[in-house]
């Protein structure tokens, strides 16, 4: 399978202009009297048929035992997009950890909405709230730099 960095240095500037990721949180179903948390983002969309998919993997939150604990890996593909009323699309995944410690867990929910299109740039030079906070960029000082 080629890696997501070989795969985007092949892309068009079309294509790298639809790039976006989604967000996923959830919790795996319970097994031997305790579940996991899963957080990440979503690796680039791949073309699928006539949509796209994203994979998803990683690991889930450590559970700490009484002299140890674990944690359990995950790697699998979204389904298709899904377009949301308002212009924006979803996926939904499911799948199961890794077999750890005895056990595994099996997961199913959906992804954080993204943009049907390109991404809109939203950071536009002439905007008035120039004067907010959020809006100055510049390195941060620890109080005992000069």
């Amino acid at each position: 399978m080629v890696n997501d960095e070989e795969r985007m240095a092949k892309m068009s500037q079309e294509e790298m202009s639809m790039m976006h990721v989604h967000t996923f949180l959830t919790e795996t179903n319970v097994a031997c009297e305790h579940q996991h948390i899963m957080l990440g983002v979503s690796g680039p969309f791949r073309e699928y048929g006539g949509s796209h998919v994203h994979r998803l993997r990683g690991r889930t939150s450590f559970m700490a035992e009484e002299d140890e604990g674990h944690w359990h890996l995950y790697d699998v593909m979204t389904g298709p997009a899904v377009p949301m009323p308002d212009g924006t699309h979803t996926h939904y995944y499911n799948g199961k950890t890794s077999y750890d410690d005895g056990h595994c867990h099996t997961f199913a929910d959906v992804t954080g909405l993204a943009p049907d299109q390109g991404l809109e740039d939203d950071c536009d030079d002439d905007d008035d709230d120039d004067d907010l906070p959020h809006n100055h960029h510049h390195k941060h000082k620890r109080p005992d730099e000069k």
